[in-house]
């Protein structure tokens, strides 16, 4: 505690970018940042609602990261702020390491039930600016919220569709029932399997069953901290 204290000593703001598996680790900074008087504590978020009950119990990632709002929230009344970003997901960095259920180099895509459940994605650049916004110009309109951000929000098939379009390629389809999937994942992860917790992950976000279709679960704040417009096209081509 006393070594980050100090390092967070007269600190405006302290922006946590931790992996979503050591979120838990998030809760000893928090103090840390009440202790310095650290005005504002951004929570490493970056993905859907973790607010929402059945977001929290399909995995543990969701529910600590929901925690982790919990906790600041209870930490309110000791002066600190905080801000946590939910921008959906990156198409980017999602090609990059087959999820959402895109499989580039295999020409491969998964579909989750029938493809239509709808998810908010919002590009990396669009997310940083946020971040660099919300702490310059919009201190106030982002106090102690999450913030919500989308460029678009998008279905399985809207993806499909442009990557075959964009590419010139046609992809195998394969389904997957949402329900057995997730049966099965959660028993796997009760028996120890670590890499079970990751299909419970992208259920989460392509389902759009679990908050992450931003769009229904608040505000979205683009144009509020000055994002400037995306082409879905263009965010697509720029993954491929």
């Amino acid at each position: 505690m006393d070594e980050e204290m100090f390092k967070f000593s007269d600190q405006d703001a302290i922006v946590n970018c931790m992996t979503s598996l050591a979120v838990n680790d998030q809760l000893r900074f928090i103090d840390a940042a009440v202790h310095a008087k650290v005005k504002r504590y951004v929570a490493s978020e970056y993905g859907l609602n973790n607010n929402n009950p059945d977001a929290r119990a399909l995995n543990s990632v969701f529910r600590e990261k929901g925690e982790v709002q919990d906790y600041l929230r209870s930490k309110e009344s000791t002066g600190l702020e905080w801000m946590a970003i939910a921008c959906g997901m990156w198409l980017k960095w999602s090609a990059l390491h087959d999820f959402l259920g895109m499989h580039i180099k295999e020409k491969r895509f998964v579909f989750w039930d029938d493809g239509n459940g709808w998810f908010s994605t919002t590009t990396e650049d669009n997310t940083a600016l946020a971040m660099v916004n919300a702490l310059s110009k919009k201190w106030e309109e982002t106090k102690n919220r999450a913030v919500w951000l989308s460029d678009f929000a998008i279905t399985q098939n809207m993806l499909l569709e442009a990557i075959e379009r964009l590419s010139g390629e046609k992809f195998t389809i394969e389904r997957v029932d949402s329900s057995q999937l997730v049966k099965e994942k959660q028993a796997a992860v009760a028996a120890g399997d670590p890499y079970a917790i990751y299909p419970l992950i992208e259920t989460g976000f392509v389902t759009g069953k679990f908050g992450s279709h931003l769009e229904k679960e608040g505000e979205i704040m683009n144009d509020v901290l000055g994002l400037p417009k995306k082409d879905f096209d263009e965010v697509v081509k720029a993954a491929l």
